[in-house]
C-alpha cells in the first residue's frame, strides 16, 4: 500500500530487528499507520530476506529505508523484493534527489530496470499498463541530514517524483554540531532547523503556524 503525505499525521513503529517474525506479527496486530523496516542501520540484514519479511507483515503498509544512497541498485533490489514506499537517506541536493527517483521508476518516468519479480507475482505480463501502475504505486521519500541538505531544502522537496520528505534529526544534529547537547533534539539550532524546513511548503505538508514544541514532538516520531 502506498504511503502519501495526509491532513492525519502517519504514525509508523520500528522493529529493532525486521526480520524477526513474533515482532512483526505483534507489531500488525496493533493500529499503526506503516511499519517502518530500517535496512540502512540493521547490521547483517540480508536483502534476500525482504520478500519473506514484507510477506509475513502482510496488509500493513511498510516503510522500507534502504540501506545508502550510494547504493542506487538497492533500489531496484528492494523494489523487486515486493516494497511500495522507500525512504533514501543522506540526501543533499535536487541532482541526488532526481536519481533516486529514477531508480525507483519505470520508463519513461526513470530507468528502473524490469524483469519479473515478486513486485510482479514473477508472471504479470511486463506491459506499459503493469510498468505504469507500478509506477503509480510506488512512494519515494527522500531524507535530508546534513546542513547542505537543508540548504536545498526547497529544491529537494521540488524534484518531481519525490512524494515527501524526512527530517533526520540525529545527523542533522551530527551536521550542526551538538549532537552531544543533553536532549539534543530540542537545541535551539536544531529547531531552527526543522522549523525553516518545516515552512518550505512545496511537499513538506504543515503548518507553519505550529508551535516549535510540535516539531519537538515530530522529531520524537523517527
Amino acid at each position: 500500500m502506498r504511503l502519501l503525505p495526509t491532513a492525519t499525521r502517519l504514525i509508523g513503529v520500528l522493529p529493532p530487528s525486521p526480520s524477526c517474525p513474533s515482532t512483526l506479527s505483534l507489531l500488525k496486530s496493533l493500529p499503526f499507520s506503516f511499519i517502518f523496516l530500517d535496512l540502512e542501520h540493521t547490521p547483517h540484514y540480508p536483502l534476500h530476506k525482504l520478500p519473506d519479511t514484507l510477506n509475513h507483515i502482510g496488509l500493513t503498509p511498510s516503510l522500507v529505508r534502504i540501506p545508502g544512497k550510494n547504493s542506487l541498485d538497492n533500489i531496484q533490489k528492494v523494489l523487486d523484493s515486493g516494497a511500495q514506499n522507500l525512504l533514501i537517506p543522506m540526501i543533499n541536493n535536487e541532482e541526488e534527489a532526481a536519481a533516486v527517483v529514477s531508480a525507483a521508476k519505470f520508463p519513461p518516468l526513470g530507468n528502473r530496470g524490469c524483469a519479473a519479480s515478486f513486485w510482479n507475482d514473477f508472471g504479470t505480463p511486463l506491459t506499459p499498463f503493469a510498468t505504469s501502475e507500478a509506477n503509480d504505486q510506488v512512494s519515494v521519500g527522500v531524507q535530508i541530514e546534513t546542513m547542505e541538505g537543508v540548504k536545498n531544502a526547497r529544491a529537494i522537496a521540488a524534484t518531481p517524483g519525490v512524494d515527501w520528505v524526512f527530517l533526520g534529526p540525529v545527523d542533522l544534529a551530527s551536521s550542526l554540531g551538538v549532537i552531544e547537547s543533553e536532549e539534543f533534539f530540542r537545541h535551539e539550532d536544531v529547531q531552527r532547523v526543522l522549523k525553516d524546513v518545516g515552512e518550505v511548503r512545496v511537499k513538506i505538508k504543515r503548518n507553519s503556524e505550529e508551535r516549535s514544541d510540535e516539531y519537538c514532538v515530530a522529531l520524537y516520531y523517527d
